[in-house]
């Protein structure tokens, strides 16, 4: 068996797919194995895969959205490790060699990640993260901002399981949330440098809306008060965080037009933590709506 599978979720980005499966194929470890899950593509992905003639197991499904996707590539995986990696994105070179090689100084297993470089939709580098990463018990620095990704990460196989999988109820965050839930029990190791690369283009800056701004700030909201933040995370950190991402979630709305859903947000990040933008957005609103008293 494999000690390492490479998964790779996708749907109707045969072009992109090709230079991830590249990056995959150009790896310095080589104890892998690349398996592909086609989420219900109409691109003619399987049959670039064919015509490449790269070594890689292939699925085809009915569209199922990305979770339920990464939860079967966890059920089809071999490995004892797995490493995600979209099918627009591309892995450094040595990246997995380099996380493999970091679970060789830890006493037990741990899940391995590093920040990425930008690119354009061409491969165009556009700088690198510059998010401070950290080690050991991160539940309160991962709750503060997203610090780790699936890409570019290598997870134990048995603790996905554990944690039974992504959640398949949320239509974002949904990785977010598994790698909180994760952080509550079991180490993380962060690289100094880069694993992959996080290509921006118009679908994928286009998940960024008024919903997937909702959906995090609820998965934020109820991981801190139902799902075993609260006991780790300092109340400071917390309500700093649900506080930002009520004013993001709210100034969304406002581009969306969603005036009353922008306002109680808005007012919302005023509570979890006074700020005076807030403040400012809430009064444009209200202006806007013709509602000036508070």
């Amino acid at each position: 068996m494999p000690n390492v599978s490479v998964c790779i979720p996708t749907y109707n980005r045969k072009d992109y797919l090709r230079q991830t499966l590249d990056s995959v194929f150009a790896q310095t470890y080589k104890d892998c194995e690349v398996i592909v899950l086609d989420d219900g593509s109409t691109d003619g992905t399987g049959d670039m895969i064919k015509d490449s003639g790269c070594n890689v197991r292939y699925y085809w499904q009915e569209n199922r959205g990305e979770a339920a996707t990464c939860n079967r590539l966890i059920e089809l995986a071999r490995g004892k490790y797995i490493s995600f990696i979209h099918s627009d994105d591309l892995l450094v070179s040595d990246a997995i060699e380099r996380m493999v090689e970091a679970l060789t100084s830890q006493p037990s297993d741990a899940v391995v990640y590093g920040g990425y470089f930008r690119i354009d939709e061409n491969g165009k580098p556009c700088g690198r993260s510059k998010r401070k990463l950290y080690s050991g018990r991160i539940t309160a620095a991962l709750f503060a901002d997203i610090i780790v990704h699936p890409n570019g990460s290598l997870f134990p196989k048995q603790w996905l399981q554990q944690a039974g999988g992504f959640d398949t109820s949320l239509k974002a965050s949904y990785d977010y949330k598994l790698e909180l839930q994760l952080s509550l029990k079991h180490p993380f190791v962060a690289l100094k440098e880069p694993t992959f690369c996080r290509r921006r283009h118009s679908s994928n800056t286009s998940m960024d809306s008024f919903r997937n701004r909702r959906i995090e700030l609820e998965m934020l909201t109820d991981f801190y008060y139902n799902g075993g933040g609260k006991e780790v995370i300092p109340r400071s950190v917390a309500m700093k965080r649900l506080s930002r991402e009520s004013y993001r979630a709210g100034c969304y709305a406002i581009k969306e037009g969603l005036y009353d859903q922008a306002r109680i947000l808005l007012a919302q990040s005023f509570r979890q933590r006074p700020n005076i933008k807030s403040v400012f957005h809430w009064l444009r609103v209200a202006k806007a709506a013709g509602r000036a008293s508070p």
